[in-house]
């Protein structure tokens, strides 16, 4: 699929909150290729205004239990694909900082510096480093599927202290802007700090099916470096595969 570009800017926030270790034997997040990066690009520093710069995949999949009945090429079984996308250890943040402070930072065990990376360099909400291990063992029910995205959305879900004790749980939320079968770079303003949560729903390439939503949330604050504004925090946020 034809690599597509997206500017995303004031209206997309979440839970970048919760560090990634559980400590359950709860089935991890689903993995998914579907946002590729999301930058910062501070277009008024007086103001506070910066818009978010969102790449979508080149090739979209997500790994589901879905049983579509079908054997499509490009929809196989873990097992014949060998381990896919491993989880990496915790890297810097974007822009700078993130690796203390309050708020979504010290949620869960560990916080946004330790938490285990997704293949694009984002914090795994909800991951742990056993995450791969659970693919492993479980090769055989699940599977990966091409997929396309169906539907971007936007949404600002406020100042940390909105939302710190009681972040939107992975999936869709009341977003402020929606774009249906994107295919054009798109601009949505980012109004101060706050947490943004982009999201892109995933539909099947070959099978009739939707995926649901993965997102990745930001939390943005002042660069008080540099001026204008930075994101401390990248969380990809999935639901359970």
């Amino acid at each position: 699929m034809r690599r597509r570009r997206f500017l995303q800017a004031s209206g997309a926030v979440a839970l970048g909150a919760a560090a990634g270790c559980l400590g359950d034997s709860s089935p991890p997040p689903r993995k998914s290729n579907a946002l590729s990066d999301v930058e910062l690009r501070t277009t008024d520093t007086t103001e506070a205004r910066a818009e978010l710069r969102v790449d979508l995949a080149n090739d979209p999949w997500v790994v589901s239990r879905y049983d579509s009945g079908s054997s499509a090429s490009l929809d196989a079984p873990l097992a014949l694909l060998g381990r896919l996308s491993p989880v990496g250890r915790a890297r810097g943040a974007k822009g700078g900082g993130g690796s203390g402070g309050s708020g979504a930072t010290g949620r869960g065990t560990g916080g946004y510096a330790s938490a285990p990376r997704t293949h694009n360099g984002y914090a795994w909400y909800h991951g742990t480093d056993d995450s791969d291990d659970w693919y492993d063992d479980h090769a055989d029910e699940v599977t990966r599927y091409g997929a396309v995205v169906g539907t971007v959305g936007f949404a600002a879900l406020g100042r940390n202290a909105q939302y710190v004790d009681d972040p939107p749980a992975p999936g869709a939320v009341t977003w402020d802007r929606t774009v249906e079968d994107p295919a054009n770079e798109l601009g949505f303003q980012a109004d101060g700090e706050g947490w943004y949560r982009v999201g892109a729903e995933l539909v099947g390439e070959r099978v009739d099916h939707s995926f649901g939503w993965a997102s990745v949330d930001v939390r943005v604050e002042e660069d008080t470096l540099g001026g204008g504004m930075t994101i401390e925090e990248e969380w990809k946020v999935s639901p359970r595969v």
